[in-house]
């Protein structure tokens, strides 16, 4: 049974070892999921429908940019006029290139993950859109030249080795990378389903798309195979065990690259690093924490995995209000769906 929100805070460990499963493989069968966590497999796929319904976890199809070499992601800090922080999150959250947005605590109110085709959109973007929104009195962009590790790769870590070998064990093998070729119509489209439910089924898929059975597999294997789409399993932080969200802008040796490998192996809590342009800073870390009494000694670990680090600014996420396309309620539920088309020309009608 799916925990309610207001009934408790955090789900159960069934749940999450369920919603472990989507994170190591977001369109794994019930089968395997089942097997995975010794249960029926209707069993298995009604308690996902039950979270699903309720909010609490999602699966979604993310446009990586990785389709042209221009493609381009941002974080933008935003300061707003004191009352007018919500009216402006709420606004913003419907914009499609605006994949992520949090509520802050520091110098700025909001910070955004943007994500347009080129730098010349992102221009576009912050001087005609962006500046354009009578609630924002400043902003601070930061160029993500980049991701060594996202939030696609954040998993509670509920499942043993013996479950996880079970869930992947029938695996089918992706295909070679094939040549670079320029995404279509159908492929945005199809894209743009998986960013609705990206556990859709390939008979939804072409009727959404009208595409045939046969080509929503081999397009679908060969967007993964690329990289341009990437599947991710979420949960609301709030309920997931792990409700405290820390941003880190750091700064290291532009050449040092032993530091981000030492943090994306060794740096429990982490869900983000990324290398960025745009300030002192050059290193944005995203950490998860399960208290807020763990928040104080991120530094001391982060000395010891990290020595070569410098920790510029911390701040700390107050409300999570979207989620890489999710539009989420107070409690961190995903409540409503944008889609992430970071194709269109950024300047709205």
């Amino acid at each position: 049974m799916v925990v309610n929100a207001q009934e408790s805070t955090v789900l159960s460990e069934f749940d999450m070892a369920l919603i472990n499963c989507l994170q190591v493989d977001p369109r794994a069968t019930w089968r395997r999921v089942g097997d995975a966590l010794g249960m029926d497999p209707v069993t298995a796929a009604r308690r996902w429908q039950r979270l699903s319904d309720s909010g609490a976890a999602w699966v979604t199809g993310r446009p990586t940019g990785h389709q042209s070499p221009e493609a381009c992601l941002a974080v933008v800090e935003v300061n707003c006029a004191t009352a007018r922080t919500s009216e402006t999150a709420q606004l913003l959250a419907r914009w499609p290139h605006v994949l992520s947005i949090e509520h802050t605590s520091g110098d700025h109110d909001l910070q955004i993950l943007v994500a347009v085709a080129d730098l010349a959109s992102l221009s576009r973007f912050l001087l005609d859109e962006l500046g354009a929104v009578p609630g924002i009195r400043s902003t601070r962009t930061h160029v993500v030249t980049k991701a060594h590790t996202q939030g696609d790769q954040w998993q509670l870590k509920m499942l043993d080795a013996t479950q996880i070998a079970r869930l992947t064990a029938e695996n089918r093998p992706q295909p070679a990378r094939t040549t670079r070729r320029p995404l279509d119509s159908a492929d945005r489209n199809l894209i743009l389903c998986l960013g609705e439910n990206g556990r859709m089924s390939l008979a939804d898929l072409g009727r959404r798309t009208g595409l045939s059975l046969t080509t929503v597999r081999r397009r679908l294997d060969d967007l993964i195979a690329r990289e341009i789409v990437t599947l991710r399993c979420d949960a609301s932080q709030s309920l997931s065990g792990w409700p405290i969200a820390l941003w880190l802008w750091c700064r290291i040796d532009p050449d040092d690259t032993e530091t981000t490998t030492s943090l994306v192996r060794g740096m429990s809590g982490l869900r983000v690093c990324m290398s960025t342009s745009g300030g002192d800073a050059n290193l944005l870390l995203g950490i998860a924490a399960r208290s807020m009494h763990e928040a104080p000694s991120v530094d001391s670990r982060l000395a010891g995995v990290a020595p070569r680090l410098r920790v510029l600014n911390q701040v700390m996420v107050l409300r999570f209000i979207k989620r890489m396309g999710r539009i989420l309620d107070p409690a961190g539920r995903s409540a409503h769906i944008v889609p992430m088309d970071i194709w269109s020309d950024p300047i709205r009608a």
